[in-house]
């Protein structure tokens, strides 16, 4: 038999069965991170080319079958997810919804030392720009009593959540804003962690002392600046197809680690150690260290220094 009919045949058995399967009972996997499985495929397909021997072509063409049937199942598991769970859509110019100007605050209390910062929100337009006398001073435009702020504080430490209610939502017309600007008060050792969905971001980090930031985003456009203010960084993305833009300062030593092989990546005055990794000529020597990991589809990523 031929190994483009067993192909095929495979494929198409294999995602029958999946959906089969699936129609009765609730397949329990992991399918966000199986669907990143479709390049061996390719990998499989290329094999079987190179590859003389028919047999052996046979068996690896069933492999890449299978393999682009979970797949291909994966990314329908993802999609419905999201489409039960995450997805509304909602005609802005037609929907009932009043837009409003709204400030949330929180006192800054001078025995804190660390804070932890949680924004979730689904698209917008998010920035940190200034910094605040109070411990946190956002101001958003966009739906009225959309969002909520809570506060959590332990000895000298403090957890801010920040959360946008409607943010599950696929908006078309000109009605629609979901714009926040925050300010943070630059004395405490701040953890932040961003999970938002189509969105542009502009962070300013340069006055803070930043220990840990994490950014979980689908689609979007991000810059971040970071500061030489605490003796270590680590940031962390974790992206769709997006544009991925990260200034350090050349005080600091950094350190790059990324999965994103079929993205395009700028990193000015880095060296490269492998194929996943890049570090800057003074990283050993560096007082202040910054560690960026990055895990994305395809995107555009760039590291620069001033």
């Amino acid at each position: 038999m031929k190994p483009s009919h067993i192909f095929w045949g495979l494929l198409f058995i294999g995602l029958g069965l999946l959906v089969l399967i699936n129609n009765f009972t609730d397949i329990m996997m992991d399918w966000s991170t199986i669907w990143k499985l479709w390049p061996l495929t390719i990998v499989l397909i290329g094999l079987s080319i190179l590859i003389k021997h028919q047999f052996g072509k046979s068996i690896i063409a069933g492999l890449a079958a299978i393999v682009l049937a979970l797949a291909i199942f994966a990314s329908f598991k993802t999609a419905t997810h999201f489409l039960n769970n995450d997805f509304k859509i909602d005609f802005g110019n037609d929907a009932k919804h009043e837009i409003d100007t709204s400030e949330f605050t929180e006192q800054f209390d001078s025995t804190l030392h660390f804070a932890t910062f949680n924004f979730n929100a689904g698209a917008g337009t998010f920035n940190i720009t200034d910094t605040t006398a109070h411990l946190i001073y956002a101001k958003t435009v966009g739906y009225i009593n959309n969002y909520d702020l809570s506060r959590y504080d332990t000895d000298s430490s403090t957890i801010i959540d920040f959360d946008m209610g409607d943010k599950a939502i696929f908006r078309f017309g000109d009605n629609y804003k979901n714009t926040v600007n925050l300010a943070l008060n630059p004395k405490p050792v701040w953890n932040m962690n961003f999970d938002v969905g189509a969105a542009s971001m502009d962070f300013d980090l340069t006055q803070f002392k930043t220990r840990d930031i994490t950014v979980d985003m689908g689609a979007a456009s991000i810059n971040i600046k970071i500061g030489n203010l605490n003796p270590e960084t680590n940031i962390s993305v974790d992206a769709g197809a997006s544009d991925i833009n990260i200034s350090v300062p050349k005080e600091s030593g950094c350190e790059i680690t990324i999965d994103g092989a079929l993205s395009s990546k700028h990193f000015d005055e880095f060296k490269k150690m492998d194929s996943d990794n890049y570090v800057t000529e003074n990283f050993e020597s560096a007082v202040n260290k910054i560690y960026i990991n990055i895990e994305c589809g395809v995107s555009s990523i760039s590291v620069d220094r001033y």
